[in-house]
């Protein structure tokens, strides 16, 4: 099995197109907001770190460890933000989906739960997968959740494991999802993305 990295995954509000190097502008330019970092273990101030990050995803693409899409609005044609499919282990049927930064204001519109349909939905239905998890900081509440809503179990702590550049150190909360709860999650996630739609 291999992963196709020019898959789009199409929803009913936003599409996820393949990360390309012709959205780094765009993507800087919504994401240098000290909200979308400031509960997560990266330090971000600068166009030039932030291009740094998503020069580092494209590279993982290309060397396929990591499958980074940019998150497109369906309506308007924007760049909301971005998501990952990483820590891609097919040997075993695993992988992680995150590093998930969307514009503040679609937040709380269900972009992001629509996200999570799509990329899963890919993982166990396309890919075959048997489990995908979620990693989040332990002092980012929202992101904790927002997993947590969608179904996936909370499987550990590995305390102490970020230290950022400020010298604050976090925690690592792990998530998880195996093939065997995907359609109570599926379930779960069209009730979820219903009322927004609705």
């Amino acid at each position: 099995m291999q992963i196709n990295p020019n898959v789009v995954l199409v929803g009913e509000t936003v599409r996820l197109v393949p990360m390309e190097n012709s959205h780094k502008t765009e993507l800087s330019r919504i994401l240098l907001s000290p909200e979308v970092w400031e509960f997560t273990w990266r330090t971000i101030h600068t166009a030039e770190e932030l291009d740094q990050v998503l020069t580092t995803a494209m590279e993982n693409k290309n060397n396929g460890s990591q499958l980074p899409f940019t998150i497109i609005d369906q309506t308007t044609g924007a760049i909301m933000g971005t998501t990952r499919i990483g820590d891609i282990d097919l040997n075993n049927r695993n992988v992680e989906i995150g590093w998930t930064w969307l514009s503040p204001p679609y937040w709380g519109t269900g972009a992001n739960t629509e996200c999570k349909y799509l990329l899963l939905r890919h993982c166990f239905e396309e890919l075959k997968l048997i489990r995908v998890q979620f990693s989040v900081s332990g002092q980012n509440v929202r992101s904790q959740r927002a997993v947590e809503r969608i179904g996936a179990r909370k499987e550990g702590v590995f305390r102490k494991h970020r230290v950022k550049q400020d010298g604050s150190i976090h925690d690592n909360i792990f998530y998880g999802i195996v093939d065997d709860e995907w359609p109570q999650v599926k379930e779960n996630l069209h009730s979820l993305l219903l009322k927004k739609y609705t």
